[in-house]
């Protein structure tokens, strides 16, 4: 879901020869979420349903999460995928009860496989508990084999890519959502993608894209609110930790923290008009602290980028899914070539510039 902050946040267009030789941090399951929603589209133009392989898994976001690092690479970025670790009770996503329902499917789905059972295979591998985990761990693997770096926060992934970009060691975090905004991230890119195109929530139909970025700083005093303030307005117009207050949109609940200060006036001061029952205190002071004093990964600070790993590849996507393997042997072939150009480059803005040099400093090859 994420915070719709796009109505009162400025946001100015990049171009991505501006993010060559940039380190990003990418929020992991945002961007995996959109990769992964991929489908077929049939000859009459209707959904054709998810790619999936003989084993009746879906594929899509291996294949796209390849092109999607081949891509960066070729722009002359380095990435970091940053996971979510243990979410808050608040935010509705993976649980360890869930955890516990995957590592049962899984279990399931393996023996439906053993015994021919195409059907049932194919119900336990597009079930919710299940295929989004599956993914989740599928794409770390992609990643290690690809010779990317990744990283698992012991919170969220957003509150991880910021902290990555306030210590410097990396220069923008990289989502569709704008929760990263509110733990704090000075910079945030936004629709980088190589077709520059995406598709409409709900429809068969895409439209157009341009690379956005948002400079927090700019915009907190645009608005003429703090980052504080800004967690209130979330509050009221809801994220992944609260629904919001029905009635309450992005400009209406700036106007109200601009008037009232801060959340609790704002209950008093318009409770005639709103009902604000759901908003205790204890969600209140649950959600600051959560954006305003995240629980992050604060002792890994240095990255590897390698070489794709042929055979680890080979492995996930041939052996394990089935998939072509000329296909997956050159686009291999490509991932290294553009690596290599992106190394070269990093190397020569090292020698090159003196203002790059902390962050190059951080940056590790093998």
């Amino acid at each position: 879901m994420g915070v719709k902050l796009q109505e009162i946040i400025v946001r100015k267009r990049i171009e991505f020869q501006d993010l060559a030789g940039k380190i990003i941090a990418i929020d992991a399951p945002n961007i995996i979420m959109s990769l992964f929603s991929f489908a077929r589209k049939n000859s009459d133009g209707s959904y054709g349903g998810l790619i999936l392989d003989r084993t009746q898994r879906p594929i899509s976001h291996l294949y796209n999460l390849l092109y999607r690092v081949n891509f960066f690479y070729s722009k002359k970025i380095f990435p970091i995928f940053v996971f979510d670790g243990k979410v808050s009770e608040l935010k509705r996503v993976i649980t360890k009860d869930q955890l516990k329902d995957f590592l049962f499917t899984k279990k399931w789905y393996e023996g439906a496989i053993k015994r021919g059972s195409r059907g049932l295979a194919r119900e336990i591998a597009l079930s919710k508990e299940y295929m989004w985990q599956n993914i989740l761990e599928e794409s770390k693997q992609l990643l290690g084999a690809l010779g990317v770096p990744y990283i698992e926060s012991p919170g969220s992934a957003e509150s991880q890519c910021a902290y990555l970009v306030k210590r410097g060691i990396a220069q923008f975090s990289n989502s569709q959502d704008f929760d990263s905004l509110l733990f704090g991230c000075p910079h945030l890119v936004q629709n980088l993608s190589k077709s520059l195109r995406r598709k409409v929530h709900g429809k068969w139909r895409y439209e157009k894209i341009i690379p956005l970025v948002t400079n927090l700083q700019k915009s907190l005093k645009q608005l003429d609110i703090s980052i504080f303030q800004l967690v209130d307005i979330s509050l009221l117009i809801g994220s992944d930790y609260f629904p919001g207050i029905k009635g309450i949109g992005p400009k209406k609940a700036l106007k109200f923290i601009k008037l009232h200060k801060q959340i609790e006036n704002v209950i008093i001061e318009e409770k005639d008009k709103y009902d604000f029952n759901t908003l205790s205190e204890k969600i209140i002071t649950q959600v600051r602290r959560i954006f305003l004093l995240p629980n992050i990964n604060e002792a890994n600070n240095q990255f590897f980028w390698n070489l794709p790993h042929k055979s680890k590849i080979f492995n996930l996507l041939c052996e394990e899914h089935h998939l072509n393997k000329e296909r997956v042997s050159n686009n291999i072939d490509k991932l290294s070539s553009s690596y290599e150009k992106c190394r070269d480059y990093f190397i020569h803005k090292k020698e090159e510039a003196k203002s790059v040099q902390l962050t190059l400093d951080r940056i590790m090859f093998k």
